[in-house]
């Protein structure tokens, strides 16, 4: 007997129909949600596609925008005078931020980083305009230091146009006014435009300056040639009236000559016409002048040809008959009228007295031997008991190493030498060691009469290149000098002419021996 429920038994076939049913409607069931699926993900990508177009498309135009922006500013700029240098960096970085290509879509519809690319381009763009401004700023600058020599170039000509007396008020207010244009200008063109007419204001009171000089000049010019020409006919009025007081000097064609300038002068309004007063009265008044100096210079001449009279008696000299030769042309000197007989009357008085002179130095020289220097003549004489051993020409020292003038002696002979210099190396006065053969030592300092082998030439003139003050003398008069020389014997150094007259009395003052002197010499 079968325990199980007979019912169980008759619904198993409809079971197993149902167990084999069920994967078909799983799958269905799958099938219909995967078309759902389906259907949801593409009403959602069709979306998404949508906005990214949108954006993009926005994108492209927002950078469009920026663009137009840019070259609005960059076409501003050039207008504004900014030069393609100045903006240079701008232009090159719009072209770097707009090169590239575009990114391709994902799958040809999504976006792969294209919007963002296009964002920055634009958020690039709009960054240039502020560097295009900054530009602009440091250009309009530029433009203000470029045209600041300029406006000083005015500053400067209305100064120099003040200086020499010009009203440059107006030039002055027109600067003032350029500089407020500029400083105001807000680019390099508003800058340029500021300063348009400086160059003109410059050129214009250039020309007036110029001419005021010019005029000024002229005048100066003018009031010199009149000064000069009132100058020259008072000075030959004075000339004749001091001429006027000596009524033998012959001066009337001259006098008739300068009076006749006068109305010359008064008629004269031109530079030359002032120039040629001066022209007229000049050879006239220098003949007076002339001619008052040598009447001046032949009453000094025979003043002086008295004085060696009366020198000459002083040392016992017997004159003879000069004293009364000199009453004689006394007599033509009185007389005289023209610069030639004074120059006449001058001479023979000189002449009449250098026996005379030449006596005197002598005389006073007194006996035994003395060497006589004469640094006028540039001349050595050696005397021994008045009587003349030997002239010679010499050379002394140098300007600014003169040879001492005085009484002296020979305070010791050398014989050779070698002249050692006491100047450092960078003095101009040091000489190389130089050998001598003969020196005569005078001074204690070093001042000594010696041959100077390095020398051609010996006279007046020659102490222009002297010494360092000894007296250079030929080899051959120093030769006889030195041999004919004693220790003590005197030296007498003096400015004036050998034979010029010599003191009332004769000098017995003369350095003292020195036995050991230290000479440097040259």
């Amino acid at each position: 007997m079968s325990t199980s429920d007979p019912s169980l038994q008759l619904s198993r076939p409809s079971r197993l129909l149902r167990l084999r049913s069920r994967p078909r409607i799983v799958a269905g069931l799958a099938l219909a949600l995967a078309a759902v699926l389906v259907a949801v993900a593409s009403t959602a990508g069709l979306g998404v596609y949508h906005d990214q177009q949108g954006r993009l498309t926005q994108a492209r135009a927002d950078r469009a925008a920026a663009k137009k922006v840019i070259d609005a500013a960059v076409a501003r700029a050039e207008g504004d005078g900014i030069t393609a240098s100045q903006l240079a960096p701008v232009l090159s970085a719009e072209s770097a931020l707009l090169g590239g290509s575009p990114i391709a879509p994902h799958f040809g519809w999504f976006d792969n980083g294209e919007i963002g690319r296009v964002q920055h381009q634009t958020a690039g763009l709009r960054s240039l305009v502020g560097r295009i401004d900054t530009i602009q700023v440091a250009a309009t600058g530029g433009a203000r230091d470029r045209v600041a020599a300029l406006l000083s170039e005015l500053d400067a000509a209305i100064a120099a146009a003040q200086s020499v007396g010009l009203d440059a008020s107006a030039d002055a207010t027109f600067l003032a006014a350029v500089r407020t244009s500029v400083a105001r200008a807000a680019t390099p063109t508003q800058v340029d435009a500021a300063v348009t007419q400086v160059r003109q204001h410059l050129t214009d009171l250039g020309g007036r300056t110029d001419a005021k000089r010019a005029a000024d000049a002229a005048l100066a010019a003018l009031q010199a040639a009149q000064a000069r020409a009132q100058g020259a006919v008072a000075r030959a009025d004075g000339l004749v009236a001091q001429a006027g007081r000596f009524p033998q000097l012959q001066i009337q064609p001259w006098a008739d000559a300068i009076a006749a300038v006068h109305p010359q002068l008064a008629a004269a309004t031109t530079q030359d016409q002032f120039d040629a007063v001066t022209a007229a009265v000049s050879p006239p008044a220098n003949s007076i002048a002339g001619l008052l100096t040598s009447r001046s210079n032949a009453y000094a001449a025979m003043s002086d040809a008295r004085q060696a009279v009366q020198t000459a008696i002083t040392y016992r000299i017997d004159p003879g008959t000069v004293p009364s030769q000199l009453d004689a042309l006394q007599s033509q000197l009185d007389q005289a009228g023209t610069a030639d007989r004074f120059d006449a009357v001058a001479g023979a008085a000189g002449a009449l007295v250098a026996p005379l002179n030449a006596k005197v130095v002598t005389a006073s020289l007194g006996v035994g031997k003395v060497i006589l220097i004469s640094l006028k003549d540039q001349m050595l004489a050696a005397y021994q008991d008045g009587a003349t051993i030997l002239t010679t020409p010499v050379t002394s020292g140098r300007p600014a190493l003169p040879t001492p003038t005085g009484n002296f002696q020979v305070l010791r002979k050398s014989h050779p030498w070698i002249m050692r210099s006491d100047f450092p190396r960078w003095s101009p006065y040091w000489y190389p060691d130089s050998p001598v053969t003969y020196v005569l030592w005078f001074t204690n300092q070093g001042h000594g009469i010696h041959d100077a082998p390095w020398r051609a030439r010996y006279g007046p003139g020659t102490e222009a290149g002297g010494s360092h003050g000894c007296v250079n003398v030929p080899f051959d008069a120093e030769k006889t000098l030195f041999a004919w020389a004693d220790v003590g014997t005197r030296v007498v150094i003096r400015a004036e002419s050998l034979n010029a007259p010599a003191p009332a009395q004769p000098s017995s003052q003369a350095q003292p021996a020195s036995p050991a002197p230290t000479p440097s010499g040259h």
